[in-house]
């Protein structure tokens, strides 16, 4: 009998440091498995981080893109607007050039220029609108004012 409760005895203390391995065993498990958890939180914190700097970045180019279309889409509707009184230049009158007494005769451009200069516009823009060089326009402003 004493070899039987020595076996007993054996066996409830194997069955305790089994007990004992299992929890621990368990225990590293658990703590591994946080360590695992918050590297991958981690790594979904650091992709949601670039993700967000790289909307920002497509947002400001974005923002600049529409800023250069608006200033385009202005800078087109300005010039339709000079062409158009442009187009108005061949019904107006004006007496403009008439340095000396006797009539001269200009013709439709030099009239043209005169006329832009008249409403304020300066070379620059007038050779812009009449699609003539700057240099041509400075020119004929000098020689006929």
């Amino acid at each position: 009998m004493d070899a039987m409760y020595a076996l007993v005895f054996l066996s409830v203390m194997l069955n305790i440091v089994c007990l004992y391995l299992i929890f621990n065993l368990n225990k590293k498990l658990q703590q591994q498995n946080n360590s695992h958890e918050s590297k991958i939180s981690e790594e979904v914190e650091e992709l949601l981080e670039l993700f967000s700097e790289e909307m920002k970045m497509e947002n400001e180019r974005l923002h600049d893109m529409i800023i250069e279309f608006t200033q385009k889409n202005h800078q087109q509707l300005v010039l339709d607007e000079k062409t158009d009184e442009i187009s108005n230049i061949g019904t107006e009158e004006t007496d403009i050039g008439q340095k000396d007494s006797d009539d001269k005769h200009f013709s439709k451009e030099t009239n043209e220029v005169l006329i832009l200069a008249q409403k304020g516009y300066n070379a620059e823009e007038i050779a812009k609108i009449l699609h003539r060089g700057k240099g041509e326009v400075e020119l004929l402003l000098k020689f006929y004012r």
